[in-house]
């Protein structure tokens, strides 16, 4: 590989780059360990795994997994060139990893599924039996989105390695998209990027506009269901004064 003419190499130059580079395996360790519990709680339990709540949890478990294994053992995926620290992959490993941290968007659409049973169940009173006949869709929406983003990307060649891991990245990390080079921004005619052309424009259609809508979305639910909650507390109060008067 002669890529190292155009990408940057990156170092771990001081003693911060490197309680950065540990501080984040440990917390995978403990995301891993965590979601596994879960997992392990809902799979050996029949009562659990009727329930379409726990079901939910037992996805975003399992997402959240295999996206900390791949982030633990990141060395595995990286390429050689990339200047990750002891890292032995290749581009394939590379575009492997890419592929499972793209997909791990539907994460966080598992969890807007998740707010909506409870929005659905504790503001409109449905059952669960109600709740079941809807929970396919729980399941298409978020893999749909993670298999369709992820492979697009790897398709369209996005998968390089970022900061501190393969992501959607450019490849050199300075080179110019062909947005900047159609908008003028730029001497060239073309542009000079390897792989990865537009990542910016991807990374945020992808990954951060969904996840900032997931958040505000799960925000609003849950101040939705605070304030039926809420409501219901303060009537069930006034029945009960009722009620000793």
């Amino acid at each position: 590989y002669e890529l190292d003419l155009h990408y940057a190499i990156a170092t771990m130059s001081s003693p911060a780059d490197l309680a950065l580079f540990f501080l984040q395996k440990l917390a995978c360790i403990l995301s891993a360990v965590g979601s596994l519990m879960i997992i392990s709680q809902v799979t050996r339990s029949q009562f659990n795994r009727k329930k379409t709540q726990q079901r939910l949890m037992l996805c975003i478990s399992i997402i959240d997994f295999q996206t900390s294994i791949v982030w633990i053992f990141t060395p595995l995926f990286m390429p050689e060139y990339s200047g990750y620290p002891w890292s032995v992959g290749n581009r394939a490993s590379c575009d492997t990893q890419g592929f499972i941290v793209q997909f791990s968007s539907a994460g966080f659409l598992y969890m807007c599924c998740l707010q909506f049973m409870y929005l659905l169940m504790i503001k409109y009173g449905w059952k669960e039996r109600e709740i079941t006949k809807l929970e396919k869709w729980f399941h298409i929406i978020p893999n749909a989105f993670g298999i369709v983003t992820a492979t697009t990307a790897l398709v369209l060649k996005q998968y390089n390695a970022a900061n501190w891991d393969c992501w959607i990245a450019p490849l050199p990390a300075d080179c110019t998209s062909s947005y900047e080079v159609n908008k003028g921004n730029t001497e060239l005619t073309e542009t000079d990027c390897i792989r990865g052309d537009m990542a910016n424009i991807f990374r945020f259609a992808f990954f951060f506009a969904p996840l900032w809508a997931s958040i505000l979305f799960c925000i609003v639910t849950m101040i939705v269901v605070h304030r039926t909650m809420k409501k219901s507390e303060l009537n069930f109060q006034k029945k009960y004064r009722y009620s000793q008067n």
